[in-house]
This record gives C-alpha cells, sequence and structure tokens, in this order.
C-alpha cells in the first residue's frame, strides 16, 4: 500500500499549498472504471517544458514480409534519437486478416503461432487514424503532415517528419510511474502540468505494452519470403487501459494546470511482468488526433 499512498500523499499535500496553487474541486471520471484518483488543481511553480517525444504508431502483421523492414526503421529512428522516441506496434483485429491472423497448422500452415497479437483497441485505432488497405504503414505523432493525404504513410518517410516534430515545443509535461500490486493490477500514476496554456481540448491516453516476445514472423529476403520463427515482437500493444481515444481532461487548460491520476488495470496473467511497460500520450480533440507529447517507463 506504500505506492498508493505516494500518490494520495501528494494529492492531500497540494491542498495545503495554498499560497503557491489554488485548488478547484476534483472530479471523477467514471468512464473507464479503471481511473482511481482524478483530481486537477492550478500551481503557480511551473516547471520547465519538457522536450518534446515522438510517437510512431506502426500497424503490422505476422503475414506481412515487409513489415519487419518498418520495425526496423522505427528501431533505428529510436537509436539515433535517444530518449526521444516512442514505438507503439498495433496489430489490429478482424481487420486486413490475410496479414493479421496468426498462423495455425490447423488452417493449412505451417507453423502455428504462440501469441495472438490483435486486440480490440488496435482495431480502434487502426479505423481512428484512417489505415488504408496495405501494411506496413505508420503514423508520426498521429499528424496529418501537408504533404500527405493519410496520416498513416510508408515507413521511408517517418524519419524525416520524426525530425520535424522533435524540433517543435510541447505545452505539457508528462511525469509517468507504474508497478505491479500485490493483487497483480497495473497501477500506474500519472501527473501532467501544463507549461503553456491550450486552446483546445485534450486527452489522456495509456496503453500496456509487450516486448521479448518470440514467434513466427513472415519476412522479406532478398525478395523471397521466409518464416522467422523465432523473431522477437516487441513495443506490441496489449491493452489500452483508458478510451482508446483518451479519457478527456476536464479543465481549463492554463498555464499551470495540473492533472493527477491512478489507474489499475488488471494484468493479464499471460504477459511477462519484466517486460510490460506503459506507454502515456495527450492528444487533441477528436478532428486533429495530433500526439502533443508522449511518455514511456518500464513497468516496476
Amino acid at each position: 500500500m506504500k505506492k498508493f499512498l505516494s500518490l494520495f500523499g501528494l494529492i492531500s499535500a497540494s491542498a495545503l499549498l495554498l499560497s503557491s496553487c489554488e485548488e478547484t474541486p476534483p472530479y471523477i471520471n467514471l468512464t473507464p472504471s479503471n481511473s482511481f484518483v482524478d483530481t486537477t488543481y492550478i500551481t503557480n511553480n511551473v516547471p520547465a517544458a519538457q522536450a518534446p517525444n515522438v510517437l510512431i504508431e506502426e500497424f503490422t502483421g505476422v503475414r506481412c514480409p515487409n513489415c519487419p523492414a518498418a520495425q526496423t526503421e522505427a528501431k533505428n529512428i529510436a537509436a539515433n534519437n535517444p530518449g526521444r522516441i516512442n514505438i507503439l506496434t498495433i496489430h489490429p483485429l478482424g481487420l486486413l486478416n490475410s496479414l493479421t491472423t496468426p498462423f495455425s497448422v490447423d488452417i493449412g500452415d505451417k507453423h502455428t503461432s504462440k501469441y495472438d497479437f490483435r486486440t480490440l483497441a488496435g482495431k480502434e485505432i487502426f479505423s481512428m487514424v484512417g489505415v488504408t488497405s496495405q501494411l506496413p504503414r505508420g503514423d508520426v505523432n498521429r499528424r496529418l503532415f501537408s504533404a500527405e493525404s493519410e496520416r498513416a504513410i510508408d515507413y521511408p518517410k517517418w524519419a524525416n517528419y520524426v525530425a520535424q516534430e522533435l524540433a517543435k515545443n510541447t505545452p505539457v509535461n508528462i511525469d509517468l510511474k507504474s508497478y505491479i500490486t500485490a493483487n497483480d493490477s497495473i497501477a500506474v500514476e500519472v501527473t501532467l502540468t501544463y507549461t503553456e496554456a491550450v486552446s483546445d481540448s485534450n486527452y489522456l491516453t495509456l496503453a500496456v505494452l509487450e516486448d521479448g516476445m518470440e514467434d513466427v514472423q513472415e519476412k522479406n529476403e532478398g525478395g523471397t519470403t521466409i518464416y522467422v520463427e523465432d523473431y522477437e515482437h516487441e513495443h506490441v500493444l496489449r491493452a489500452v487501459i483508458t478510451d482508446y481515444y483518451g479519457d478527456l481532461l476536464k479543465a481549463e487548460l492554463v498555464r499551470g494546470r495540473v492533472f493527477k491520476k491512478l489507474y489499475l488495470y488488471k494484468r493479464d496473467e499471460k504477459w511477462v511482468k519484466q517486460n510490460l511497460s506503459i506507454l502515456a500520450l495527450v492528444n487533441s480533440n477528436t478532428t486533429k488526433k495530433d500526439v502533443i507529447h508522449s511518455m514511456s517507463v518500464k513497468i516496476k
């Protein structure tokens, strides 16, 4: 319970600092019910703005032989920009089945997959971003760039747009930590602090990612499709804790606005604890969809 008390203690302390904070009544977000603490206030002690991190949202499938090249590109971009890139790998459920359905000897395949990486949340994000009928595709901060007709673009274009996004500023700081509780739930403590005012509505999305899963993957090798039985799947979306679009931040987004939230989500027993991480992202309204900042941490 000590870890739970850390966030409650911070919230209680904020009410006492009347000289530096103006308390506003907390609201409780009942949808989804994973949110256990949800409060907001304004502080006069505004921190320096964080450097913005960039999200690469990659849509992929195990039967997509060109998808490993896109995954390699995302990893290279992350390696060239340490600590500034977050990768979210999505296998959409029920869409592009010829590219995403797990392998099984029962349906005539030569291999059987150990995992089904597809998720309903992935399907919803896939549809929201507006991915076409081909893979691999991916977006950079979910932005519709002026030279593009779609948010989801070919992976050779990612690095250029990532560089553009890295040069921008973000109006919100994200402080994030996550851990496994005594009853095997995933606890996520997140603090959002606005370092400048925002006139648009903003949403917070929290996702559970898993690394280190070895399974069958088709791969293009010199123009020939091969099957890599021990391909390591990383950054795989396992669940979205919030609404798939995010939970609305229900307060005026002025300079000094602080949101403190605690979420609890029951861990699927098939997820390997040491391979899990949490991705937090703040995005704009339902028309723009742009991600303005993101942060990821390993689950302790």
